[in-house]
C-alpha cells in the first residue's frame, strides 16, 4: 500500500526537497504552501522523480485554513507522516512596537504546530506513522535579536519531545530535525560558499531515514551541520 506524507512548506526549500525525495521512494505527497504556482512546480518535480502529489494552499497562521488543510490531508484514505517545515522567522529587539509581528509569529510557528498535530494525530495513530518537525539551534540557544523566535522554537521543541512520550506506546515516532546552513533560497549568499552548505538531498535523506525505520526504534532528534564552514 502506498504511504502518504503531508509536508508543510513544500513550495520551496527543505519541504520541497523532502517532497521530491519521498516521491522518488514511492510515497504519495500531500504538499502544502501559500502559493499555487510554487506548489504546481513542486508537483511537477515530484512527478518527474516518479512520484505522485496533490497540493493545498493555506496560510499556516490562519487556524481555520489550517483545520481545512488537516481535513483535506486526512480525507485521502491514510496518512503516514507529517513533515512540518513551514514557519515564520522573526528578527528584532524586544519592543512594544513589535506586538503584532510577535502575535503573527506565535500563530505561524507555535500555534500552527500544535493545532495541525492535534488535527492529524488520530490518522497517524491509525497507521503507526511519524511526525517530523524542522526546528533548529534556536530551540536550545539564545541569539541576540532573536528573543521571540528562540522562545517559539524552544516551545516547539518542548512540544515535540513531550508528544513522543504521549504517543510512543502507540507506535508513533516523533523526530526533531535541527539543520545548520542549508542551501536554500532563504540563505543569504554574502560571504558564503553554497557548495559547502548542507544540500537539500542531504537533509531529505535524513528525514526519509527517520520515517522509514521500523517502529521498534525512533530517532528523536537529529542535528545536521555543514562538514566544512560555508563562510568564505
Amino acid at each position: 500500500m502506498v504511504k502518504t506524507a503531508l509536508i508543510t512548506g513544500a513550495s520551496s526549500g527543505i519541504g520541497r526537497g523532502a517532497a521530491v525525495r519521498l516521491g522518488r521512494e514511492g510515497w504519495h505527497i500531500l504538499a502544502h504552501g501559500r502559493r499555487e504556482d510554487a506548489l504546481q512546480e513542486t508537483q511537477d518535480l515530484v512527478a518527474a522523480a516518479g512520484g505522485t502529489c496533490d497540493f493545498f494552499t493555506a496560510e499556516i497562521g490562519d487556524m481555520d485554513a489550517l483545520a481545512a488543510l488537516a481535513e483535506w490531508a486526512t480525507s485521502h484514505g491514510r496518512l503516514d507522516a507529517l513533515i512540518h517545515c513551514a514557519a515564520k522567522f522573526t528578527y528584532g529587539t524586544v519592543s512594544t512596537d513589535r506586538f503584532a509581528d510577535w502575535d503573527l509569529s506565535i500563530d505561524q510557528v507555535l500555534r500552527a504546530t500544535i493545532r495541525l498535530t492535534a488535527n492529524v494525530l488520530p490518522a497517524i495513530r491509525d497507521t503507526e506513522g511519524a511526525f517530523v518537525y524542522i526546528c533548529g539551534p534556536t530551540s536550545w540557544l539564545g541569539w541576540k535579536n532573536h528573543a521571540i523566535h528562540c522562545a517559539l522554537r524552544h516551545a516547539q521543541a518542548g512540544f515535540a519531545k513531550a508528544l513522543f512520550e504521549d504517543v510512543r506506546e502507540d507506535g508513533v515516532r516523533v523526530t526533531l530535525v535541527h539543520p545548520g546552513f542549508v542551501n536554500t533560497a532563504s540563505v543569504q549568499d554574502s560571504n558564503k560558499d553554497r557548495t559547502r552548505m548542507i544540500q537539500l538531498d542531504d537533509i531529505s535523506t535524513m528525514i526519509s531515514t527517520a520515517i522509514a525505520l521500523p517502529n521498534t526504534t525512533c530517532v528523536t532528534e537529529l542535528t545536521l551541520r555543514p562538514q566544512r564552514s560555508p563562510y568564505i
